[in-house]
């Protein structure tokens, strides 16, 4: 049986319909590395300026920024639920942009066609942004915009989610913390609180299988699979859901073998449905794989289909969460 995610519902839904918008203003920003970790909260000192520590950096922002980039679709979420269309002063194709938000695109420049690879400094600069918000840390690589520090002596501040944060271990609250941040950045907090306890709703509501199932995360490769890294949402998402990561071990998006495979045998398998490997292939192609036949998940049918972007940190995780606890369940 595969399970594909079901069409967001409920109350995150409601709430990323209604709109809101942002108050206008000048920003100024600096960052100082080896601050607090990831989840520390924003924090002004009366009237002064606002400090945001992200990925454990502070950022500090003297002002509203007035030009927004998104780097990633999830990252283009965040910004227009929050009620930011107005400041988007660029972004990526976002082709697979939650419906509630298809409508608000229309007009914003893009600025490259696809997240993957990610748009390089010089890409990013023809928006004249001084803020960009990315949902990847590859954004930040050499292959791409560069190091943050540097972007910020441009004149130009960041902000990634921190789900995504280098050598930090992902979690829901992640978010949370994320929207409450650029809530505050963008004088937009009841706003972003509105989105909190909606995304906090949908993911208390789901109850974890039990027993906990053995799950592999499959993110494509067939001489070896890929999986996404323990430290990532996904791993979270799972252990809410009721599954057990079979590679605890592996903690960055990296490789294993079929062979561990075979000797882990999970009980389910969750595969990434991803432009360049579409999922129905991915599984059609395991089910024809003879070395994995005896594998409980392969053997009983248990595929659970989840859209990659699902997987990654922002407004999604509630219908993940539903999905996997969908899927497992059966």
């Amino acid at each position: 049986m595969t399970t594909r995610m079901p069409i967001a519902a409920g109350a995150l839904a409601a709430v990323l319909l209604a709109g809101c918008g942002a108050q206008s203003g000048t920003n100024t920003m600096s960052a100082s590395p080896g601050a607090p970790p990831a989840t520390a909260p924003a924090t002004a000192s009366g009237a002064g300026p606002l400090q945001v520590t992200n990925c454990g950096s502070v950022y500090t922002y003297t002002g509203t920024p007035e030009r927004i980039v998104t780097s990633s679709t999830v990252a283009t979420e965040v910004v227009l639920a929050l009620g930011l269309r107005e400041r988007l002063a660029g972004t990526v194709a976002a082709k697979d942009i939650l419906k509630a938000y298809a409508a608000d695109l229309d007009g914003v420049k893009v600025i490259a066609e696809s997240a993957f690879p990610p748009p390089s400094r010089e890409v990013v600069y023809s928006a004249d942004p001084d803020l960009v918000v990315s949902g990847y840390p590859d954004d930040y690589g050499p292959k791409a915009m560069g190091d943050r520090a540097q972007l910020q002596k441009d004149g130009v501040n960041t902000h990634l989610l921190s789900a995504s944060c280098p050598g930090h271990t992902a979690s829901v609250e992640d978010t949370y913390t994320d929207l409450r941040d650029l809530g505050k950045i963008f004088n937009v907090e009841a706003r972003a609180e509105e989105l909190v306890t909606a995304l906090k709703s949908e993911i208390d509501a789901v109850t974890p299988r039990t027993p906990a199932l053995r799950v592999f995360d499959y993110a494509g490769g067939k001489e070896k699979p890929m999986m996404t890294g323990s430290t990532a949402l996904y791993n979270d998402l799972f252990k809410r859901a009721g599954g057990e990561n079979i590679f605890p071990e592996v903690t960055e998006f990296g490789q294993v073998s079929w062979e561990e495979i075979v000797k882990r045998d999970p009980e389910v398998i969750v595969v990434e449905d991803q432009a360049f490997e579409p999922a129905d292939a991915s599984i059609a192609w395991m089910r024809s794989y003879a070395p994995i036949r005896n594998v409980s998940a392969v053997r009983n049918d248990r595929f659970v289909v989840v859209p990659v972007n699902d997987l990654q940190p922002g407004l999604r995780s509630g219908r993940a969460l539903r999905a996997l606890a969908e899927g497992f369940a059966g």
